[in-house]
């Protein structure tokens, strides 16, 4: 009787390897063949569950960003205003090994998502949630008397970019880029929000 695969299971494995593939060595290293290789499955298996290494860069991506909301909607419970803003946040930073490891990946496709229409379409989806998550966060501060007056859609446009800015300078210069620098720039950036 054929040994029975759960299709989803060996996905996930292969995303993996593109993950670890992309961390250590990054976009121009990875193939079909290194993909299999680092999964440790033969070259033509990967052919059962992606097309080709287009749709595995595809799939890797959007993970990174499921990966992080999920633990921004495990963490965030009730929290509202400026409380579930530093909670997003915290997540969207690099701040720890996971979270450095899916800057390297989201930092290393930035690039191919410039070319590439579906990884476009991917990385301007996740920004745009995260830019209507953090509107509506600072929104609900405002209308809590949190923050000072201000257009909330140009303070969000001003967090995300600080966001995306701290995850490249993390990824090139990890030692400048420590855990407490971070959640320090974060602390500085939402106090400038809140200063009346």
């Amino acid at each position: 009787m054929p040994k029975k695969v759960d299709h989803d299971e060996r996905r996930r494995e292969i995303v993996g390897a593109v993950w670890r593939l992309l961390a250590s060595r990054g976009l121009s290293a990875l193939s079909m063949r290194a993909i299999a290789e680092e999964a440790g499955y033969a070259n033509g298996v990967l052919a059962y569950y992606f097309a080709n290494k287009d749709e595995v860069l595809q799939v890797a991506y959007e993970h990174v960003y499921h990966a992080t909301n999920g633990r921004v909607e495990g963490k965030s419970g009730d929290a509202r205003g400026m409380d579930a803003l530093r909670v997003l946040c915290r997540e969207i930073l690099p701040l720890n090994e996971e979270s450095l490891l899916e800057a390297r990946i989201a930092t290393s496709l930035w690039q191919r998502a410039m070319y590439d229409p579906v990884i476009g379409r991917i990385n301007i989806d996740a920004w745009d949630d995260w830019r209507a998550r953090i509107t509506g966060f600072l929104q609900q501060a405002h209308d809590d008397g949190d923050i000072r007056d201000t257009d909330v859609a140009v303070a969000a446009d001003r967090v995300l970019s600080m966001l995306m800015g701290v995850q490249v300078m993390a990824v090139l210069n990890p030692d400048a880029m420590t855990e407490s620098h971070q959640v320090r720039m974060l602390d500085d950036c939402i106090s400038e929000l809140q200063q009346k």
